[in-house]
């Protein structure tokens, strides 16, 4: 399948799942609820590359799924360049000061918050690796940073993948906890099962290393 179709598909299939996601926070504010549904469809697909790797190790019949890594993270990029949009559109509204400060209504002010700092200070580190990795996703570049070159940028997914769930995990579990957000659960679930594959993964080229030697 060519990649105008793939893009064709995910397009589809981001658009579908946003409306999934913004429909079950539908008592949010809109903006909170567009924000955390296009943030939620990045994770998904970035999770499912993540994936992709240790599953593939382990049933190797499935490699040919290797082949939507590339358009799957393209996707994952635009729903976070989105998500990063709604941010500074609808909340902060282009005041880069307020990523790192909180309004408290009793004292009326705005005051710098540590924690919610350092989380969107991760953020952003994420989107500059998003757009690094959207941007090098091509043969073209293949071509004019060098294929070793190209695979060390690419193969920065893993790092990307932990920017992302610790920025996720603090708005998910520390940040106005009082919204009640039905993903706590799937997202450990989804964390701990691909910790779980990947160290089965790794067991499993070990044990086929030792085996051949």
């Amino acid at each position: 399948m060519n990649s105008i179709r793939k893009h064709i598909i995910l397009g589809f299939i981001t658009t579908l799942l946003t409306f999934l996601f913004l429909e079950s926070r539908s008592e949010w504010h809109p903006m909170h609820a567009w924000n955390r549904a296009v943030a939620n469809v990045s994770l998904l697909y970035l999770m499912v590359i993540i994936i992709f790797g240790p599953l593939t190790r382990l049933f190797p019949n499935l490699s040919i799924i290797l082949s939507w890594r590339r358009v799957l993270g393209i996707w994952s990029g635009i729903t976070a360049i989105a998500h990063i949009i709604i941010i500074f559109d609808g909340w902060i509204e282009w005041d880069l000061l307020r990523l790192f400060y909180i309004f408290t209504p009793f004292g009326g002010e705005w005051v710098l918050h540590p924690g919610f700092a350092l989380a969107n200070i991760i953020g952003i580190i994420g989107l500059i690796y998003y757009l690094l990795l959207m941007i090098t996703s091509n043969n073209k570049s293949m071509k004019i940073l060098g294929r070793k070159s190209w695979e060390f940028v690419q193969k920065r997914t893993n790092t990307l993948y932990l920017l992302v769930i610790i920025h996720t995990f603090y708005f998910l579990f520390l940040h106005n906890t009082k919204n009640n957000n039905w993903l706590q659960i799937p997202f450990i679930i989804l964390v701990l099962a691909i910790v779980i594959l990947q160290l089965i993964s790794f067991a499993f080229t070990v044990y086929k290393e030792k085996k051949s030697s």
